[in-house]
Protein backbone atom coordinates (compact mmCIF):
# COMPACT_ATOMS: atom_id res chain seq x y z
CA UNK A 1 0.00 0.00 0.00
CA UNK A 2 2.40 2.77 0.80
CA UNK A 3 4.65 1.69 -2.59
CA UNK A 4 0.99 2.51 -4.19
CA UNK A 5 0.67 5.71 -2.38
CA UNK A 6 4.22 7.02 -3.60
CA UNK A 7 3.56 5.79 -6.99
CA UNK A 8 0.45 7.94 -6.96
CA UNK A 9 2.21 10.81 -5.51
CA UNK A 10 4.89 10.98 -8.22
CA UNK A 11 2.34 10.53 -10.71
CA UNK A 12 0.14 13.52 -9.30
CA UNK A 13 3.66 15.73 -8.96
CA UNK A 14 4.70 14.48 -12.54
CA UNK A 15 0.87 16.07 -13.89
CA UNK A 16 1.27 19.00 -11.91
CA UNK A 17 4.47 20.08 -13.36
CA UNK A 18 3.32 19.14 -16.66
CA UNK A 19 0.67 22.04 -16.15
CA UNK A 20 2.75 24.61 -14.37
CA UNK A 21 5.29 24.91 -17.11
CA UNK A 22 4.65 27.46 -19.59
CA UNK A 23 6.41 26.66 -22.94
CA UNK A 24 7.85 29.66 -24.71
CA UNK A 25 5.95 29.56 -27.55
CA UNK A 26 2.86 29.94 -25.22
CA UNK A 27 4.61 32.44 -23.07
CA UNK A 28 5.61 34.01 -26.73
CA UNK A 29 2.21 34.18 -28.34
CA UNK A 30 0.50 35.48 -24.67
CA UNK A 31 3.38 38.36 -25.43
CA UNK A 32 1.82 39.01 -28.75
CA UNK A 33 -1.78 38.69 -27.81
CA UNK A 34 -1.38 41.66 -25.50
CA UNK A 35 0.97 44.03 -27.57
CA UNK A 36 -1.91 43.30 -30.23
CA UNK A 37 -3.81 44.99 -27.98
CA UNK A 38 -1.07 47.87 -27.08
CA UNK A 39 -0.31 50.12 -24.20
CA UNK A 40 2.96 47.81 -23.54
CA UNK A 41 6.55 49.08 -24.09
CA UNK A 42 8.77 46.45 -25.44
CA UNK A 43 12.30 46.55 -25.06
CA UNK A 44 14.34 44.91 -27.88
CA UNK A 45 18.63 44.59 -27.86
CA UNK A 46 20.06 46.43 -30.65
CA UNK A 47 21.53 44.33 -33.13
CA UNK A 48 25.02 44.59 -34.05
CA UNK A 49 27.95 43.56 -36.79
CA UNK A 50 27.79 39.78 -35.80
CA UNK A 51 24.23 39.59 -36.70
CA UNK A 52 22.77 38.57 -33.23
CA UNK A 53 20.71 41.48 -31.21
CA UNK A 54 23.45 41.93 -28.26
CA UNK A 55 24.73 44.34 -26.19
CA UNK A 56 27.18 45.48 -28.23
CA UNK A 57 28.03 49.03 -27.69
CA UNK A 58 29.11 51.39 -30.32
CA UNK A 59 30.05 54.99 -29.97
CA UNK A 60 30.29 56.45 -33.46
CA UNK A 61 29.10 59.97 -33.19
CA UNK A 62 28.36 59.66 -37.12
CA UNK A 63 26.78 56.41 -38.00
CA UNK A 64 26.16 56.80 -41.79
CA UNK A 65 30.71 56.37 -41.48
CA UNK A 66 30.37 53.27 -40.55
CA UNK A 67 29.53 49.43 -41.27
CA UNK A 68 27.29 49.31 -38.04
CA UNK A 69 25.62 45.79 -38.55
CA UNK A 70 26.50 42.75 -41.23
CA UNK A 71 24.19 41.41 -43.08
CA UNK A 72 22.92 39.06 -40.90
CA UNK A 73 22.16 42.08 -38.34
CA UNK A 74 20.38 43.72 -40.89
CA UNK A 75 17.97 41.09 -42.52
CA UNK A 76 17.22 39.89 -38.31
CA UNK A 77 15.86 43.85 -37.89
CA UNK A 78 14.28 43.43 -41.48
CA UNK A 79 12.97 39.77 -40.08
CA UNK A 80 12.08 41.99 -36.51
CA UNK A 81 9.61 44.65 -38.26
CA UNK A 82 7.96 42.17 -40.30
CA UNK A 83 6.78 40.17 -37.50
CA UNK A 84 5.29 43.24 -35.91
CA UNK A 85 3.69 44.08 -39.23
CA UNK A 86 2.42 40.71 -39.87
CA UNK A 87 0.64 40.21 -36.13
CA UNK A 88 -0.90 43.73 -36.77
CA UNK A 89 1.20 45.15 -33.93
CA UNK A 90 0.72 49.26 -33.95
CA UNK A 91 3.82 50.69 -33.03
CA UNK A 92 3.29 54.46 -31.90
CA UNK A 93 6.42 55.68 -30.48
CA UNK A 94 10.34 54.32 -30.99
CA UNK A 95 12.93 55.62 -28.54
CA UNK A 96 16.36 54.86 -28.96
CA UNK A 97 19.78 54.67 -27.10
CA UNK A 98 22.37 56.93 -29.07
CA UNK A 99 24.32 53.86 -30.70
CA UNK A 100 24.48 53.43 -33.81
CA UNK A 101 23.42 49.42 -33.82
CA UNK A 102 20.19 50.29 -31.45
CA UNK A 103 19.59 53.60 -34.22
CA UNK A 104 20.30 51.71 -37.17
CA UNK A 105 18.40 48.26 -35.61
CA UNK A 106 15.28 50.75 -35.12
CA UNK A 107 15.47 52.37 -38.89
CA UNK A 108 15.69 49.09 -40.17
CA UNK A 109 12.68 47.38 -38.27
CA UNK A 110 10.29 49.67 -37.99
CA UNK A 111 11.60 52.58 -40.56
CA UNK A 112 8.06 54.52 -40.97
CA UNK A 113 8.23 55.54 -38.04
CA UNK A 114 11.47 57.89 -36.86
CA UNK A 115 12.87 56.84 -34.28
CA UNK A 116 14.18 59.50 -30.98
CA UNK A 117 17.26 59.17 -29.34
CA UNK A 118 16.53 58.80 -25.33
CA UNK A 119 20.16 58.85 -23.68
CA UNK A 120 19.22 56.94 -20.50
CA UNK A 121 18.47 54.05 -23.11
CA UNK A 122 22.95 54.32 -23.69
CA UNK A 123 24.46 52.04 -22.38
CA UNK A 124 24.80 51.70 -18.16
CA UNK A 125 27.14 54.71 -16.24
CA UNK A 126 29.54 52.89 -14.66
CA UNK A 127 29.15 54.53 -11.10
CA UNK A 128 25.76 52.96 -9.06
CA UNK A 129 23.68 56.50 -8.39
CA UNK A 130 23.95 57.23 -12.19
CA UNK A 131 23.03 53.68 -13.00
CA UNK A 132 20.04 53.62 -10.75
CA UNK A 133 19.29 57.55 -12.27
CA UNK A 134 19.43 55.84 -15.84
CA UNK A 135 16.92 53.19 -14.49
CA UNK A 136 14.41 55.72 -12.90
CA UNK A 137 14.64 57.70 -15.71
CA UNK A 138 13.52 55.14 -18.20
CA UNK A 139 10.79 53.36 -15.70
CA UNK A 140 9.00 57.13 -16.02
CA UNK A 141 9.12 57.43 -19.43
CA UNK A 142 7.47 53.58 -19.52
CA UNK A 143 5.04 54.43 -16.80
CA UNK A 144 4.03 57.73 -18.61
CA UNK A 145 3.28 56.31 -21.71
CA UNK A 146 -0.56 55.77 -22.50
CA UNK A 147 -1.54 54.92 -26.31
CA UNK A 148 -3.57 52.44 -27.87
CA UNK A 149 -0.48 51.44 -29.82
CA UNK A 150 3.13 50.46 -28.53
CA UNK A 151 6.32 51.95 -27.21
CA UNK A 152 9.21 50.15 -28.30
CA UNK A 153 12.62 51.03 -26.35
CA UNK A 154 15.93 50.21 -27.92
CA UNK A 155 18.63 49.77 -26.24
CA UNK A 156 20.95 46.96 -24.77
CA UNK A 157 20.86 44.09 -22.56
CA UNK A 158 22.16 45.46 -19.47
CA UNK A 159 19.65 48.08 -19.55
CA UNK A 160 17.04 45.75 -19.92
CA UNK A 161 18.03 43.60 -16.95
CA UNK A 162 18.67 46.30 -14.55
CA UNK A 163 15.42 47.35 -15.37
CA UNK A 164 13.37 44.18 -15.27
CA UNK A 165 15.74 41.57 -13.60
CA UNK A 166 15.34 39.55 -16.67
CA UNK A 167 18.66 38.49 -19.00
CA UNK A 168 16.77 38.18 -22.06
CA UNK A 169 18.42 35.99 -24.90
CA UNK A 170 20.04 37.77 -27.66
CA UNK A 171 16.98 36.91 -29.91
CA UNK A 172 14.17 38.24 -27.84
CA UNK A 173 12.32 41.36 -26.45
CA UNK A 174 10.75 42.10 -22.84
CA UNK A 175 7.49 43.38 -22.64
CA UNK A 176 6.51 45.59 -19.81
CA UNK A 177 3.86 47.99 -18.43
CA UNK A 178 3.02 50.17 -15.54
CA UNK A 179 4.25 48.91 -12.00
CA UNK A 180 0.96 46.77 -10.25
CA UNK A 181 0.36 47.14 -6.51
CA UNK A 182 4.19 46.03 -5.16
CA UNK A 183 6.27 46.07 -8.37
CA UNK A 184 8.87 48.33 -9.66
CA UNK A 185 7.93 47.60 -12.98
CA UNK A 186 5.35 44.85 -14.51
CA UNK A 187 6.54 42.13 -16.99
CA UNK A 188 4.02 41.33 -19.02
CA UNK A 189 5.65 39.29 -21.41
CA UNK A 190 8.30 37.65 -23.29
CA UNK A 191 8.61 37.55 -27.12
CA UNK A 192 11.28 34.84 -29.06
CA UNK A 193 11.81 35.94 -32.47
CA UNK A 194 13.99 32.97 -33.03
Amino acid sequence: MKRFHSQAISALTLMLSAFLVVSPALATDAAWARVARGGYTILIQGADASGTLSPTVDNSVDCSATQTLSDRGRQLAQKLGARFAARGVRIDKILTSSTCNARETARLSFGSIPAEVFKPLDPMANDAAAKQSQVDEIRAVIIKFKSSGNLVMMTDRANITALTGIIPRPTEAVVVGPAEEGETIHIAGRIIFD
